[in-house]
């Protein structure tokens, strides 16, 4: 891809352990040259080292006095930490090379760990699970109280004694205004089409409703889902990550060693751009290119969905507040991994070639959605005793069967049309 009417400056591919490094003039640099040279065995050497120190493997007596649970924590990180260094140094390269191609194979490595962690849970009894989740967190494990915010949806409250727009000011001053902003900032900045966001957007309310029965925190007043939720929090984000788009698809994108920075100030300005990507990649989705392209396109709607409604069943199940950690650090990885997954999936999308396949990062988000959704499936049953509105049940029978009615007459469609253009 040319950037902005530039040429693309001549590059060499180089192969190590198997993967291609793109070394373009400018990427490499001689101030930096040496983090992109492999040293495996000297950090291989280093590692061990450091293994010999914590598991006081030349000197047993210093550690024999702690307990057997903390022997045990101690071991479980040292096993994943072990598992991420390979990860690290050896597990495949993604397309993103900022700020370092080991940055986004440790993510692949954390990945992976989740993804077993989550198959470990699975096997375990929903009890069991929920006292688990202790040794993640001290304060887990505790059932968590019921919080309804459609309970009473009145706007003006003038019996109130403190304030009468009391219920406004409780749902402006929740936690989940925050995370809607930043989470559509984040989304625009993955999906960089607007029309998808608001897909998603608006489908994300429609799922909030059907599952109101079952979840307390859906159950939401008409001005909170309509008004606050999508025409405020979640415009403002899309707004705010569309411009964000915007600006990173406008630059002039001409990398400049560091080393070849004529002043302090340049140079830690290139320091920091080495955090922003080395190019920028037009996602093009066209989901009405054909029938298809369509149900790809949904394939990614429907399981960007369950990823962020396995958000609120896992925290239900599992009894996780929303201000826990736990929850953060699941967002925060889920939103690491989508950034090369969204990258891969675009790509295999584009791709002509007749035999092709999704990337690792596709294939470990593909698997780690299922993961959460058999989780929330195996631990949810008896907690949900409200039954789906038969109304329900009868509108997604409908939207269903005509999305699939649409597929079948485009696809009829276009077999007419090519069938008229080869007589």
């Amino acid at each position: 891809m040319e950037l902005n009417g530039h040429k693309r400056t001549r590059r060499k591919d180089h192969f190590v352990n198997g993967d291609m490094l793109l070394e373009s003039v400018g990427d490499v640099d001689p101030w930096t040259a040496w983090a992109y040279k492999p040293r495996t065995i000297s950090l291989l050497l280093i590692g061990a080292c450091f293994l010999i120190w914590a598991s006081g493997a030349l000197d047993p007596e210093s550690c024999a006095s702690g307990d057997m649970v903390t022997s045990v924590k101690r071991g479980v990180w040292a096993m994943i930490a072990v598992f991420l260094a390979y990860c690290s140094l050896q597990a495949p390269s993604t397309v993103l090379i900022r700020p370092h191609p080991a940055i986004w194979r440790l993510v692949h490595g954390l990945a992976v760990v989740y993804l077993v962690s989550l198959t470990f849970l699975l096997f375990q009894k929903r009890d069991d699970a929920r006292q688990f989740m202790k040794f993640l967190h001290p304060d887990l494990g505790v059932e968590l109280p019921e919080r309804s915010y459609g309970a009473d949806c009145r706007i003006y409250m003038p019996e109130h004694p403190s304030s009468r727009f009391k219920n406004v000011y409780d749902t402006l001053f929740d936690e989940f205004v925050l995370a809607h902003i930043f989470g559509w900032w984040g989304k625009a900045i993955l999906i960089r089409n607007q029309p998808l966001l608001w897909v998603l957007s608006i489908g994300f309310e429609f799922l909030e409703f059907t599952f109101r029965h079952m979840l307390p925190n859906f159950n939401e007043c008409w001005w909170d889902s309509i008004i606050l939720d999508i025409l405020i929090c979640n415009w403002f984000g899309i707004w705010a990550g569309m411009h964000t788009v915007r600006y990173f698809d406008g630059k002039t994108y001409e990398w400049v060693g560091i080393s070849r920075q004529p002043n302090i100030f340049s140079k830690v300005k290139r320091t920091l751009g080495q955090f922003t990507p080395a190019q920028w990649d037009k996602d093009e989705w066209h989901p009405l290119l054909g029938p298809w392209r369509f149900i790809q396109v949904l394939s990614l709607c429907i399981v960007f969905l369950t990823v962020e409604l396995n958000t609120f069943f896992l925290k239900f199940c599992l009894w996780i507040p929303p201000r826990n950690p736990v929850i953060i650090y699941r967002l925060i990885l889920w939103w690491l991994i989508a950034i090369p997954t969204i990258r891969e999936y675009n790509s295999y999308l584009q791709d002509r070639k007749p035999v092709k396949k999704v990337g690792a990062f596709c294939w470990l988000s593909l698997a780690i959605c299922i993961i959460e959704l058999l989780i929330c499936i195996k631990f949810g049953h008896g907690l949900y005793p409200k039954p789906m509105p038969v109304w329900l049940v009868i509108f997604w029978a409908a939207v269903g069967v005509a999305l699939l009615l649409f597929i079948i007459i485009w696809s009829w469609q276009l077999h007419q049309r090519l069938g008229r253009k080869r007589q």
